[in-house]
């Protein structure tokens, strides 16, 4: 019995306070600090640069050979749409997407490890939308479809 009083008194009380936390979820840059024009702001952990060209706040993470690994640009008027390029060790682009609000939306481009596009197309909402091309490893169309 004293346990069960124990365990009412000890995890009620954490229940009823994670219930009422609530929770912030960032889909874009909303909560950076963006640096002025013309600052940087190096970070080492992972290596990544920010800074600002005055339309756009941009975030170029490194791989440890110094190969760059990503760079996100979020419009300095729209910071949770984001423009994903990703790349691979040897400096290929594998991957550009664009995002709002943390869902697939707008332009998309899949590339083969030899920097080949793959497929491309449009996502509206996280669907395929309009026409979309597919390639093989030596870049030839194998393959569209309209959505």
């Amino acid at each position: 019995m004293k346990k069960i009083f124990l365990l009412i008194t000890v995890i009620l009380p954490l229940l009823s306070f994670s219930q009422n936390e609530k929770i912030k979820i960032t889909y874009g840059a909303e909560n950076e600090n963006i640096p002025a024009i013309g600052d940087t702001i190096i970070s080492n952990n992972p290596k990544s640069i920010k800074f600002q060209d005055g339309k756009n706040f941009i975030i170029e993470e490194y791989f440890e050979n110094k190969k760059k690994s990503k760079s996100t640009v979020f419009p300095l008027d729209n910071l949770k749409f984001k423009t994903l390029t990703k790349y691979n060790e040897n400096g290929k682009i594998i991957l550009i997407a664009s995002y709002n609000n943390g869902i697939v939306d707008g332009a998309f481009k899949k590339f083969y490890e030899n920097g080949i596009l793959m497929e491309e197309g449009e996502y509206k909402m996280m669907k395929k939308v309009g026409l979309w091309k597919y390639y093989d490893e030596t870049g030839n169309l194998t393959k569209t479809e309209e959505n």
